[in-house]
């Protein structure tokens, strides 16, 4: 379930008819002059709105593009000079590796959620990432049971120590390695919105590859809303209207089985790994979105809760409703009968 594309052939992206489209006619808005910037990053594609200014346009294109790079050199694993990649490639176990401010906060939050979640969020998911053939180079072959065995044991993110400052990290397992697949999208929407702020924009829509951050209002004065595809269980099947969502001062991530995944020998392989059994996770849960007050944060617990699956996952948020108010998730299951359901938490609490 992911807001709709509005460029042709890009599965994730937000649909202007949708952010930008909706409500306008009867709405009794006047409308007005909007910046909308649009460009590429993390293998995806990014947008920004937010009412024209005059500093708005090429400039602020130019330092958004900036921001997103270095999030990108530091961060991705399809990139062989980046930093994460010169730490996942090292064997050493005792020199201290130099990192930048963004992967130390990207690190830190997941080091957070790993803990709160009880490991359901792992980024040192990394070996088996790759084993399965989610990461960087691609599907070889399927792993078989010895395999993966042999690599629980470096799916620990203790084996990983952060320090500061300077920013530094050090590695305990030689061949353990990490990805922030599941993180990174999100913070690099932080990022921008902070941006935004700091140049004292506070009514923006900022989204990258489908993860969402807005703050304020529309600039013609209506609520941002956003329009997320429905999932389909029969891809023979007619899409399912959008659900729109009223999403106000909040960021908004969404992770889903049914996108990402690969079919072999008759067995279908979807992208969500559990870091406790090493295996693609089955379940009738097929996506789940999370609101949060940040993005990152969003789109981590959306990537836990699909390994946790709708029971699980709705234990740990009565359990933890004291500290983790801010949250409200949807999630969309396939019943056995071939109809999809839906379920909030907090009931209600999403429109």
């Amino acid at each position: 379930m992911r807001p709709i594309s509005f460029t042709p052939g890009q599965s994730i992206a937000v649909a202007s008819i949708v952010v930008v489209g909706l409500g306008l006619s009867g709405c009794g808005h006047q409308t007005r002059e909007l910046t909308v910037l649009r460009g590429a990053t993390m293998g995806t594609t990014y947008t920004v709105t937010h009412a024209a200014t005059d500093g708005s346009g090429a400039a602020e294109q130019q330092a958004i593009d900036s921001l997103l790079e270095a999030v990108n050199l530091s961060m991705s694993t399809y990139i062989d000079t980046s930093t994460i990649s010169l730490i996942n490639s090292s064997s050493d176990t005792t020199s201290w590796h130099t990192v930048d401010a963004h992967f130390a906060a990207v690190f830190s939050g997941a080091r957070r959620i790993h803990a709160e979640t009880g490991g359901a969020f792992n980024p040192a998911v990394g070996p088996l990432i790759n084993a399965w053939g989610f990461g960087p180079h691609g599907q070889t072959a399927t792993p078989d049971s010895a395999a993966i065995d042999s690599l629980l044991g470096l799916i620990d993110l203790d084996s990983f120590v952060l320090q500061g400052t300077p920013w530094r990290l050090k590695k305990r397992l030689p061949n353990a390695s990490l990805d922030f697949g599941a993180i990174a999208k999100g913070y690099g929407v932080d990022v921008v919105g902070r941006f935004l702020e700091s140049g004292g924009i506070h009514d923006y829509f900022v989204e990258i590859g489908g993860e969402v951050r807005t703050r304020g209002r529309h600039p013609d004065g209506r609520e941002w809303r956003v329009g997320i595809e429905q999932p389909v269980v029969d891809d023979g099947l007619e899409p399912i209207a959008p659900r729109v969502v009223h999403l106000g001062d909040a960021a908004m991530a969404t992770s889903g089985n049914y996108r990402n995944f690969y079919d072999r020998e008759g067995q279908r392989y979807a992208h969500i790994l559990n870091p406790a059994t090493g295996r693609p996770e089955v379940t009738s849960l097929m996506s789940v979105s999370v609101l949060a007050q940040d993005c990152m944060t969003a789109d981590a617990y959306a990537t836990a809760f699909m390994v946790m699956g709708v029971h699980e996952a709705k234990d740990f948020l009565l359990k933890q409703a004291e500290s983790q108010n801010s949250l409200r998730v949807l999630f969309v299951s396939s019943l056995p009968s071939g109809q999809i359901e839906e379920e909030q938490w907090p009931p209600g609490t999403i429109q």
